[in-house]
């Protein structure tokens, strides 16, 4: 009988001890898209024999590993608090996963344009809700959804930036800043998933897996996270698909306004294209004499692309701002305006490189490479927020 290209499967569980396979069962599948595997990689070594005739020499493989891709849709889990079942992937890219609950409810004391006033019982310390979403869910400007971009302790205002146009708030403004999940980068201690690739029942299992992920959204386009996942080698079985709960995946939605807003790029909040950013996570395969077969994790330098409709230099000089060094700003938007399916992205170090005109429509735009560079403190250079 075929394989049939149509019936394959993933599943992913976090290691207790690296490169043992915690054994992932149905209730672990992950609901991906552009689903590929490399089930033998190796480094070929020739022989390079000579002999008195023409011929080929014998190639033998050394250090084999297996590497998969796969995309998931840039979506929550449907729960605020909860973590997407793509999360386990994310913590084997070398991020730390934090659950912040419960959520914050209460009723503003005042408000403005984009601000609001929380109640008695908010957090006193300065920027502590930086980063958070917040929405509000009955009174003046119900079903608004913000970015937390600044908050003064001592008097409880938070500034706000919406998905969409500016929103006035009040004292019957009712808000909440629900439970969230938060992702950041970390520079020791990594994770690892054993990933169960099965197609039609052939099981491939890629134990001690670690790699690297790109984010894409773009308007008109379902936002996805694209993951490269290498691991150790284990040799394929025939192995029937467990049945799978499919769970923690919300519903995706199309990235386009409405849905996507809160968009920022070094305090200039222009007409939003796409927005990328590569992890980019430098990993080798090792596989020394008396030592652990293992994926390592050695250096990262996160990067990406902005494309927005080019604005005039009196709105925006990113030219200037490019050629000025030192120079370091803002990036951040939010997709989605549901609980539990809201994801941010935010950056308060990023770096912009040469700006570049291209044409989309008959309309220039313009397109912004950064870099997100780490403070002092360091593992700082991005969040990756799901509320």
């Amino acid at each position: 009988m075929p394989l049939l290209t149509r019936k394959r499967l993933i599943l992913a569980e976090t290691e207790s001890s690296y490169g043992v396979d915690p054994s992932p069962d149905g209730a672990d599948a992950i609901l991906v898209r552009d689903l590929n595997i490399t089930p033998q990689q190796s480094d070929v070594v020739n022989r390079d024999l000579v002999r008195p005739y023409l011929g080929a020499s014998e190639q033998l493989l050394a250090n084999t590993r297996v590497e998969c891709t796969f995309s998931v849709e840039l979506a929550g889990s449907g729960t605020a608090g909860t973590a997407p079942r793509f999360g386990k992937v994310l913590k084997a890219c070398a991020l730390a996963e934090t659950t912040v609950s419960p959520a914050v409810t209460g009723t503003a004391t005042a408000g403005g344009s984009n601000s609001i006033t929380l109640a008695a019982g908010a957090s006193s310390t300065n920027d502590f809700y930086n980063g958070q979403v917040i929405r509000i869910t009955s009174g003046l400007g119900v079903g608004s959804v913000f970015l937390i971009t600044d908050y003064v302790g001592s008097t409880k205002v938070a500034t706000l930036r919406s998905i969409g146009a500016a929103v006035t708030l009040s004292n019957t403004s009712v808000y909440s800043i629900d439970a969230h999940v938060v992702y950041t980068p970390v520079s020791s201690t990594f994770g690892s998933v054993t990933l169960h690739y099965n197609i039609d029942g052939v099981l491939h299992k890629l134990t001690g897996c670690r790699g690297t992920f790109s984010i894409n959204t773009a308007v008109g386009e379902i936002p996805t996270i694209d993951f490269t996942m290498t691991g150790v080698y284990n040799a394929p079985t025939d192995t029937a698909a467990p049945s799978v709960t499919y769970a923690d995946q919300a519903t995706p939605r199309i990235f386009k306004a409405g849905n996507s807003g809160a968009f920022t790029l070094l305090d200039y909040s222009g007409c939003l294209q796409s927005v990328s950013m590569d992890l980019g996570n430098s990993t080798v395969y090792r596989e020394l004499v008396g030592c652990t077969k293992e994926v390592l994790i050695t250096d990262r330098a996160t990067t990406g692309t902005v494309v927005i409709e080019a604005p005039t230099i009196a709105q925006k000089d990113y030219f200037t701002a490019a050629l000025t060094d030192g120079t370091l700003g803002e990036l951040s938007f939010i997709h989605g305006t549901t609980g539990g399916n809201i994801v941010a992205l935010q950056s308060t170090r990023v770096d912009i490189g040469d700006p570049s005109y291209q044409d989309q429509d008959g309309i220039h735009m313009l397109s912004l490479p950064y870099t997100a560079i780490p403070s002092t403190a360091g593992n700082d250079e991005f969040r990756l927020v799901f509320a």
